[in-house]
Protein backbone atom coordinates (compact mmCIF):
# COMPACT_ATOMS: atom_id res chain seq x y z
CA UNK A 1 0.00 0.00 0.00
CA UNK A 2 1.49 3.35 -1.05
CA UNK A 3 1.83 6.08 1.50
CA UNK A 4 0.68 9.41 0.10
CA UNK A 5 0.22 12.95 1.22
CA UNK A 6 -1.92 15.63 -0.34
CA UNK A 7 -0.36 18.55 -2.16
CA UNK A 8 -1.44 21.38 -4.39
CA UNK A 9 -1.23 20.88 -8.14
CA UNK A 10 -0.88 23.45 -10.90
CA UNK A 11 -2.29 21.13 -13.52
CA UNK A 12 -4.81 23.26 -15.40
CA UNK A 13 -6.85 22.86 -18.57
CA UNK A 14 -6.42 19.12 -19.00
CA UNK A 15 -8.75 16.17 -19.23
CA UNK A 16 -6.99 14.34 -16.37
CA UNK A 17 -6.81 15.11 -12.68
CA UNK A 18 -3.13 14.47 -12.15
CA UNK A 19 -0.71 15.25 -9.39
CA UNK A 20 -3.04 15.07 -6.40
CA UNK A 21 -0.75 12.68 -4.56
CA UNK A 22 2.99 12.39 -4.07
CA UNK A 23 4.34 8.94 -3.37
CA UNK A 24 6.92 8.95 -0.62
CA UNK A 25 9.23 5.94 -0.63
CA UNK A 26 8.02 3.24 -3.01
CA UNK A 27 10.04 3.19 -6.25
CA UNK A 28 8.39 0.20 -7.89
CA UNK A 29 7.71 2.09 -11.16
CA UNK A 30 11.39 2.88 -11.53
CA UNK A 31 12.30 -0.72 -10.78
CA UNK A 32 9.75 -2.04 -13.26
CA UNK A 33 10.99 0.23 -16.04
CA UNK A 34 14.59 -0.80 -15.32
CA UNK A 35 13.67 -4.51 -15.53
CA UNK A 36 11.69 -4.04 -18.75
CA UNK A 37 14.51 -1.94 -20.23
CA UNK A 38 17.11 -4.59 -19.36
CA UNK A 39 15.01 -7.41 -20.85
CA UNK A 40 14.36 -5.52 -24.09
CA UNK A 41 18.05 -4.60 -24.45
CA UNK A 42 19.11 -8.25 -24.04
CA UNK A 43 16.39 -9.61 -26.34
CA UNK A 44 17.15 -6.93 -28.91
CA UNK A 45 20.88 -7.67 -28.99
CA UNK A 46 20.30 -11.42 -29.14
CA UNK A 47 17.84 -11.00 -32.00
CA UNK A 48 20.13 -8.64 -33.92
CA UNK A 49 22.99 -11.14 -33.60
CA UNK A 50 20.81 -13.73 -35.33
CA UNK A 51 19.55 -11.27 -37.96
CA UNK A 52 23.09 -10.17 -38.91
CA UNK A 53 24.92 -13.45 -38.20
CA UNK A 54 27.11 -11.52 -35.76
CA UNK A 55 28.61 -9.15 -38.33
CA UNK A 56 29.75 -5.54 -37.86
CA UNK A 57 26.17 -4.30 -37.39
CA UNK A 58 25.91 -6.31 -34.19
CA UNK A 59 29.15 -4.98 -32.70
CA UNK A 60 28.18 -1.45 -33.66
CA UNK A 61 24.89 -1.98 -31.85
CA UNK A 62 26.82 -3.09 -28.75
CA UNK A 63 28.44 0.34 -28.76
CA UNK A 64 25.04 1.99 -29.27
CA UNK A 65 23.67 0.02 -26.32
CA UNK A 66 26.55 1.09 -24.08
CA UNK A 67 26.00 4.75 -24.97
CA UNK A 68 22.25 4.32 -24.59
CA UNK A 69 22.54 2.79 -21.13
CA UNK A 70 24.73 5.73 -20.12
CA UNK A 71 22.10 8.19 -21.37
CA UNK A 72 19.37 6.15 -19.66
CA UNK A 73 21.02 6.61 -16.25
CA UNK A 74 22.06 10.23 -16.97
CA UNK A 75 18.53 11.35 -17.83
CA UNK A 76 16.98 9.15 -15.16
CA UNK A 77 19.12 10.02 -12.14
CA UNK A 78 21.06 13.23 -12.93
CA UNK A 79 18.75 15.48 -14.97
CA UNK A 80 15.58 16.66 -13.25
CA UNK A 81 12.39 17.29 -15.28
CA UNK A 82 12.54 20.98 -14.33
CA UNK A 83 15.87 21.21 -16.18
CA UNK A 84 14.24 19.85 -19.33
CA UNK A 85 11.41 22.32 -18.79
CA UNK A 86 13.83 25.24 -18.55
CA UNK A 87 15.77 24.36 -21.69
CA UNK A 88 12.92 22.90 -23.79
CA UNK A 89 12.85 25.68 -26.38
CA UNK A 90 16.66 25.79 -26.56
CA UNK A 91 16.67 22.05 -27.29
CA UNK A 92 13.99 22.61 -29.93
CA UNK A 93 16.11 25.29 -31.61
CA UNK A 94 19.21 23.08 -31.53
CA UNK A 95 17.43 20.07 -33.07
CA UNK A 96 15.79 22.22 -35.77
CA UNK A 97 19.21 23.64 -36.62
CA UNK A 98 20.57 20.10 -37.04
CA UNK A 99 17.59 19.19 -39.23
CA UNK A 100 18.22 22.24 -41.42
CA UNK A 101 21.90 21.29 -41.74
CA UNK A 102 20.87 17.81 -42.86
CA UNK A 103 18.88 19.28 -45.76
CA UNK A 104 21.92 21.31 -46.87
CA UNK A 105 24.96 19.09 -46.35
CA UNK A 106 23.55 15.82 -44.98
CA UNK A 107 24.87 12.43 -46.11
CA UNK A 108 22.79 10.60 -48.70
CA UNK A 109 22.20 6.86 -48.31
CA UNK A 110 19.55 4.69 -49.94
CA UNK A 111 18.07 7.69 -51.72
CA UNK A 112 17.47 9.58 -48.46
CA UNK A 113 19.35 12.54 -47.00
CA UNK A 114 18.95 12.00 -43.25
CA UNK A 115 22.41 11.84 -41.66
CA UNK A 116 25.12 14.25 -40.63
CA UNK A 117 28.66 13.42 -39.58
CA UNK A 118 30.77 15.43 -37.16
CA UNK A 119 34.07 14.53 -35.46
CA UNK A 120 33.70 10.89 -36.40
CA UNK A 121 30.11 10.61 -35.14
CA UNK A 122 27.29 9.96 -37.61
CA UNK A 123 23.75 10.63 -36.50
CA UNK A 124 20.16 11.10 -37.61
CA UNK A 125 18.72 14.25 -35.99
CA UNK A 126 15.17 13.33 -36.99
CA UNK A 127 15.20 10.63 -34.30
CA UNK A 128 15.92 13.24 -31.63
CA UNK A 129 13.03 15.28 -33.04
CA UNK A 130 10.58 12.70 -31.66
CA UNK A 131 11.61 13.41 -28.08
CA UNK A 132 11.80 17.11 -28.89
CA UNK A 133 8.19 17.15 -30.13
CA UNK A 134 7.02 15.72 -26.79
CA UNK A 135 9.22 18.19 -24.93
CA UNK A 136 8.05 21.41 -26.63
CA UNK A 137 4.38 20.37 -26.50
CA UNK A 138 4.62 19.81 -22.75
CA UNK A 139 6.49 23.11 -22.31
CA UNK A 140 3.91 25.01 -24.38
CA UNK A 141 0.94 23.92 -22.27
CA UNK A 142 2.92 24.48 -19.06
CA UNK A 143 3.59 28.12 -19.95
CA UNK A 144 0.20 28.77 -21.59
CA UNK A 145 -2.33 27.53 -19.03
CA UNK A 146 -5.99 28.34 -19.62
CA UNK A 147 -8.97 27.68 -17.39
CA UNK A 148 -11.21 27.43 -20.48
CA UNK A 149 -10.85 25.12 -23.46
CA UNK A 150 -8.09 25.97 -25.93
CA UNK A 151 -9.06 27.41 -29.32
CA UNK A 152 -7.08 27.40 -32.56
CA UNK A 153 -5.96 30.96 -31.91
CA UNK A 154 -4.36 29.76 -28.66
CA UNK A 155 -2.39 26.98 -30.36
CA UNK A 156 -0.76 28.77 -33.29
CA UNK A 157 2.70 28.83 -31.69
CA UNK A 158 2.61 25.10 -30.93
CA UNK A 159 1.29 24.33 -34.42
CA UNK A 160 4.14 26.40 -35.88
CA UNK A 161 6.80 24.52 -33.89
CA UNK A 162 5.50 21.04 -34.70
CA UNK A 163 4.87 22.15 -38.29
CA UNK A 164 8.49 23.28 -38.56
CA UNK A 165 9.72 19.90 -37.35
CA UNK A 166 7.49 18.19 -39.93
CA UNK A 167 8.61 20.54 -42.71
CA UNK A 168 12.29 19.87 -41.99
CA UNK A 169 11.94 16.07 -41.85
CA UNK A 170 9.47 15.39 -44.67
CA UNK A 171 11.80 16.48 -47.56
CA UNK A 172 14.59 14.08 -46.48
CA UNK A 173 12.27 12.22 -47.49
CA UNK A 174 10.98 10.62 -44.29
CA UNK A 175 7.21 10.71 -44.04
CA UNK A 176 7.17 8.08 -41.28
CA UNK A 177 9.32 10.01 -38.80
CA UNK A 178 7.67 13.33 -39.67
CA UNK A 179 4.27 11.77 -39.07
CA UNK A 180 5.35 10.24 -35.75
CA UNK A 181 6.39 13.68 -34.47
CA UNK A 182 2.94 15.05 -35.28
CA UNK A 183 1.20 12.04 -33.71
CA UNK A 184 3.22 12.43 -30.50
CA UNK A 185 2.04 16.03 -30.14
CA UNK A 186 -1.54 15.08 -31.06
CA UNK A 187 -1.46 12.37 -28.36
CA UNK A 188 -0.55 14.99 -25.78
CA UNK A 189 -3.21 17.41 -27.03
CA UNK A 190 -5.76 14.61 -26.60
CA UNK A 191 -5.30 15.05 -22.83
CA UNK A 192 -5.93 18.79 -23.03
CA UNK A 193 -9.31 20.48 -23.24
CA UNK A 194 -9.70 21.80 -26.79
CA UNK A 195 -12.72 23.60 -28.22
CA UNK A 196 -14.90 21.20 -30.23
CA UNK A 197 -15.21 23.59 -33.15
CA UNK A 198 -11.43 23.80 -33.38
CA UNK A 199 -11.18 20.01 -33.49
CA UNK A 200 -13.62 19.85 -36.40
CA UNK A 201 -11.72 22.55 -38.30
CA UNK A 202 -8.37 20.78 -37.78
CA UNK A 203 -9.79 17.40 -38.81
CA UNK A 204 -11.33 18.85 -41.98
CA UNK A 205 -8.14 20.71 -42.85
CA UNK A 206 -6.09 17.56 -42.27
CA UNK A 207 -8.29 15.59 -44.68
CA UNK A 208 -7.91 18.25 -47.36
CA UNK A 209 -4.13 18.37 -46.87
CA UNK A 210 -3.95 14.58 -47.11
CA UNK A 211 -5.73 14.65 -50.47
CA UNK A 212 -3.40 17.41 -51.70
CA UNK A 213 -0.37 15.47 -50.47
CA UNK A 214 -1.50 12.30 -52.24
CA UNK A 215 -1.73 14.02 -55.61
CA UNK A 216 1.04 16.59 -55.21
CA UNK A 217 3.59 15.64 -52.54
CA UNK A 218 3.82 11.86 -52.11
CA UNK A 219 6.45 10.04 -54.13
CA UNK A 220 5.36 7.09 -56.27
CA UNK A 221 7.05 4.60 -53.92
CA UNK A 222 5.15 6.08 -50.96
CA UNK A 223 1.84 5.65 -52.79
CA UNK A 224 2.74 2.06 -53.68
CA UNK A 225 3.50 1.27 -50.03
CA UNK A 226 0.05 2.47 -49.02
CA UNK A 227 -1.67 0.58 -51.86
CA UNK A 228 0.26 -2.57 -50.97
CA UNK A 229 -1.40 -2.45 -47.56
CA UNK A 230 -4.65 -3.46 -49.24
CA UNK A 231 -3.08 -5.75 -51.84
CA UNK A 232 0.53 -6.93 -51.21
CA UNK A 233 0.41 -8.85 -54.50
CA UNK A 234 0.02 -5.58 -56.41
CA UNK A 235 3.80 -5.40 -56.85
CA UNK A 236 5.18 -8.68 -55.41
CA UNK A 237 8.65 -8.24 -56.87
CA UNK A 238 8.99 -4.60 -55.88
CA UNK A 239 7.25 -2.56 -53.21
CA UNK A 240 5.14 -5.51 -52.02
CA UNK A 241 8.11 -7.87 -51.64
CA UNK A 242 8.95 -6.71 -48.11
CA UNK A 243 5.46 -7.33 -46.75
CA UNK A 244 5.05 -10.71 -48.43
CA UNK A 245 8.39 -12.04 -47.17
CA UNK A 246 7.67 -10.70 -43.70
CA UNK A 247 4.32 -12.51 -43.56
CA UNK A 248 6.02 -15.73 -44.66
CA UNK A 249 8.62 -15.37 -41.91
CA UNK A 250 6.08 -14.61 -39.18
CA UNK A 251 3.72 -17.40 -40.24
CA UNK A 252 6.46 -20.02 -40.49
CA UNK A 253 7.38 -19.42 -36.83
CA UNK A 254 4.07 -20.99 -35.72
CA UNK A 255 3.70 -21.38 -31.93
CA UNK A 256 7.21 -21.89 -30.56
CA UNK A 257 9.36 -20.79 -33.50
CA UNK A 258 12.20 -22.47 -35.38
CA UNK A 259 14.84 -21.72 -32.78
CA UNK A 260 17.65 -19.20 -32.36
CA UNK A 261 19.45 -18.62 -35.69
CA UNK A 262 17.31 -21.32 -37.32
CA UNK A 263 14.91 -19.09 -39.22
CA UNK A 264 15.08 -19.94 -42.92
CA UNK A 265 13.71 -16.62 -44.17
CA UNK A 266 16.33 -14.83 -42.11
CA UNK A 267 19.38 -17.05 -42.52
CA UNK A 268 18.82 -17.60 -46.25
CA UNK A 269 18.41 -13.82 -46.62
CA UNK A 270 14.96 -13.86 -48.19
CA UNK A 271 13.78 -11.33 -45.61
CA UNK A 272 14.81 -7.76 -46.59
CA UNK A 273 15.85 -5.10 -44.09
CA UNK A 274 15.95 -7.84 -41.46
CA UNK A 275 18.24 -5.82 -39.15
CA UNK A 276 16.15 -2.62 -39.22
CA UNK A 277 12.51 -2.31 -40.30
CA UNK A 278 11.71 -6.05 -40.22
CA UNK A 279 13.69 -7.09 -37.16
CA UNK A 280 10.45 -8.20 -35.49
CA UNK A 281 9.89 -10.70 -38.31
CA UNK A 282 13.18 -12.35 -37.35
CA UNK A 283 12.09 -12.66 -33.73
CA UNK A 284 8.65 -14.02 -34.65
CA UNK A 285 10.12 -16.61 -37.04
CA UNK A 286 12.68 -17.90 -34.54
CA UNK A 287 10.56 -17.72 -31.37
CA UNK A 288 7.07 -18.07 -32.79
CA UNK A 289 3.83 -16.79 -31.33
CA UNK A 290 5.17 -17.29 -27.80
CA UNK A 291 8.13 -14.95 -28.42
CA UNK A 292 6.01 -12.38 -30.23
CA UNK A 293 3.50 -12.44 -27.37
CA UNK A 294 6.34 -11.83 -24.90
CA UNK A 295 7.38 -8.66 -26.73
CA UNK A 296 3.77 -7.47 -26.74
CA UNK A 297 3.61 -8.04 -22.99
CA UNK A 298 6.87 -6.18 -22.38
CA UNK A 299 5.94 -3.16 -24.49
CA UNK A 300 2.43 -3.17 -23.08
CA UNK A 301 3.77 -3.22 -19.53
CA UNK A 302 6.19 -0.42 -20.41
CA UNK A 303 3.36 1.73 -21.74
CA UNK A 304 1.17 1.05 -18.70
CA UNK A 305 3.93 1.93 -16.23
CA UNK A 306 4.82 5.07 -18.21
CA UNK A 307 1.20 6.26 -18.19
CA UNK A 308 0.98 5.61 -14.44
CA UNK A 309 4.06 7.78 -13.97
CA UNK A 310 2.42 10.50 -16.06
CA UNK A 311 -0.85 10.17 -14.11
CA UNK A 312 0.90 10.75 -10.80
CA UNK A 313 2.92 13.73 -12.02
CA UNK A 314 2.63 16.93 -10.00
CA UNK A 315 2.38 19.51 -12.78
CA UNK A 316 1.31 19.91 -16.39
CA UNK A 317 4.83 19.77 -17.81
CA UNK A 318 5.85 16.43 -16.31
CA UNK A 319 2.47 14.81 -16.90
CA UNK A 320 2.25 15.86 -20.56
CA UNK A 321 5.91 15.04 -21.13
CA UNK A 322 5.26 11.58 -19.70
CA UNK A 323 2.27 11.17 -22.02
CA UNK A 324 4.32 12.30 -25.02
CA UNK A 325 7.21 9.95 -24.28
CA UNK A 326 4.77 7.08 -23.75
CA UNK A 327 3.13 7.88 -27.10
CA UNK A 328 6.56 7.90 -28.77
CA UNK A 329 7.48 4.42 -27.49
CA UNK A 330 4.00 2.93 -27.95
CA UNK A 331 3.47 4.29 -31.47
CA UNK A 332 6.84 3.04 -32.68
CA UNK A 333 6.15 -0.46 -31.39
CA UNK A 334 2.59 -0.61 -32.73
CA UNK A 335 3.47 0.80 -36.16
CA UNK A 336 6.52 -1.45 -36.59
CA UNK A 337 4.60 -4.56 -35.51
CA UNK A 338 1.73 -3.59 -37.80
CA UNK A 339 4.14 -3.14 -40.72
CA UNK A 340 5.55 -6.63 -40.11
CA UNK A 341 2.04 -8.13 -39.99
CA UNK A 342 0.91 -6.34 -43.15
CA UNK A 343 -1.54 -4.12 -41.28
CA UNK A 344 0.24 -0.83 -41.96
CA UNK A 345 2.25 0.61 -44.89
CA UNK A 346 6.03 0.18 -44.76
CA UNK A 347 7.13 3.61 -43.49
CA UNK A 348 10.54 2.86 -42.01
CA UNK A 349 9.66 3.09 -38.30
CA UNK A 350 12.16 1.14 -36.15
CA UNK A 351 11.26 -1.27 -33.36
CA UNK A 352 12.52 0.32 -30.10
CA UNK A 353 15.69 -1.35 -28.73
CA UNK A 354 15.53 -4.05 -31.44
CA UNK A 355 16.20 -2.34 -34.78
CA UNK A 356 19.75 -1.46 -35.69
CA UNK A 357 20.53 2.26 -35.55
CA UNK A 358 22.42 4.52 -33.19
CA UNK A 359 20.24 7.64 -33.20
CA UNK A 360 17.00 5.68 -32.81
CA UNK A 361 18.49 3.60 -29.98
CA UNK A 362 19.76 6.64 -28.10
CA UNK A 363 16.47 8.54 -28.44
CA UNK A 364 14.57 5.60 -26.92
CA UNK A 365 17.05 5.44 -24.01
CA UNK A 366 16.65 9.19 -23.44
CA UNK A 367 12.86 8.80 -23.42
CA UNK A 368 12.93 5.94 -20.91
CA UNK A 369 15.47 7.73 -18.74
CA UNK A 370 13.28 10.84 -18.73
CA UNK A 371 10.29 8.77 -17.61
CA UNK A 372 12.31 7.53 -14.65
CA UNK A 373 13.32 11.12 -13.95
CA UNK A 374 9.64 12.06 -13.80
CA UNK A 375 8.96 9.15 -11.45
CA UNK A 376 11.80 10.26 -9.18
CA UNK A 377 10.39 13.79 -9.25
CA UNK A 378 7.02 12.34 -8.22
CA UNK A 379 8.79 10.72 -5.28
CA UNK A 380 10.43 14.00 -4.32
CA UNK A 381 13.94 12.58 -4.74
CA UNK A 382 15.21 15.49 -6.81
CA UNK A 383 14.44 17.84 -3.91
CA UNK A 384 16.75 15.92 -1.59
CA UNK A 385 19.75 15.80 -3.92
CA UNK A 386 20.52 18.54 -6.42
CA UNK A 387 20.64 16.97 -9.89
CA UNK A 388 23.25 17.62 -12.54
CA UNK A 389 21.00 20.07 -14.42
CA UNK A 390 20.42 22.24 -11.34
CA UNK A 391 24.14 22.37 -10.58
CA UNK A 392 24.90 23.31 -14.20
CA UNK A 393 22.32 26.11 -14.13
CA UNK A 394 23.72 27.46 -10.85
CA UNK A 395 27.26 27.43 -12.25
CA UNK A 396 26.13 29.21 -15.44
CA UNK A 397 24.34 31.92 -13.45
CA UNK A 398 27.42 32.57 -11.30
CA UNK A 399 29.58 32.76 -14.41
CA UNK A 400 27.29 35.30 -16.10
CA UNK A 401 27.26 37.48 -12.97
CA UNK A 402 31.03 37.66 -13.14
Amino acid sequence: MLKTRKTNSDFDGTALSLGSDIRESNQHYTRMLCVIFALLVMLGLMNLYSATDGNSFFYSQIRNAALGIGLFFTFGWLIAPRTLNTYAYWIFGFVCTLLAIVLVIGDVAGGSQRWIEFAGFRGQPSELAKVTAALVTARFFYTNKLRAAYKLSDLWLLAGMIGLIFALIFPQPDLGTAGICVLISVSQIAFVQVDRKSIIIVASTGLVLLIIAWFGLFHDYQKLRILNLFNPALDPGGSGYHSLQSLVAVGSGQIMGKGFMQGTQTQLQFLPERHTDFIFSVFAEEHGFAGAFLTFVLFGAMSYVALEIARQAKDSFTSLLGIGLTAFLFLEFVINASMVLGMFPVVGIPLPLFSYGGSAYLSVCIALGSLISIDRENLGLFRRVKPFGALASKFANKTLRG
